[in-house]
């Protein structure tokens, strides 16, 4: 997950310093990453991504939605964190838990 140390760090300084063209570049790289995993949630989390792309390249962003979103990619990264081998799992965890925090 060539990402991950970037997104974990955009995430956490607050994704509101998060542009939506770098947000998009970094959705882009984990949809083709996830992409190709075979552990369960997987597949669902990119469909979610895709959906938070959509979200935030509208014209008018609904901020409540995002958060919606961001929560719910949170709490299925932290599941399927679970179900990875070590070290990835654990840094898939701390990814969700990030995410999970910067919902709220």
């Amino acid at each position: 997950m060539p990402q991950f140390a970037a997104t974990v760090r955009h995430i956490t300084e607050g994704v509101k310093g998060f542009t939506i063209g770098a947000a998009v570049k970094n959705i882009e790289g984990w949809e083709e990453t996830l992409g190709k995993v075979e552990t369960p949630g997987a597949k669902g989390i990119v469909r979610d991504l895709e959906r938070l792309k959509k979200l935030i390249t509208s014209d008018d962003i609904d901020g409540d939605a995002v958060k919606k979103l961001i929560a719910k990619l949170g709490e299925e990264t932290v599941s399927m964190a679970g179900k990875a081998d070590e070290p990835k799992g654990g840094r898939i965890k701390e990814l969700g838990e990030a995410l999970t925090a910067a919902a709220k």
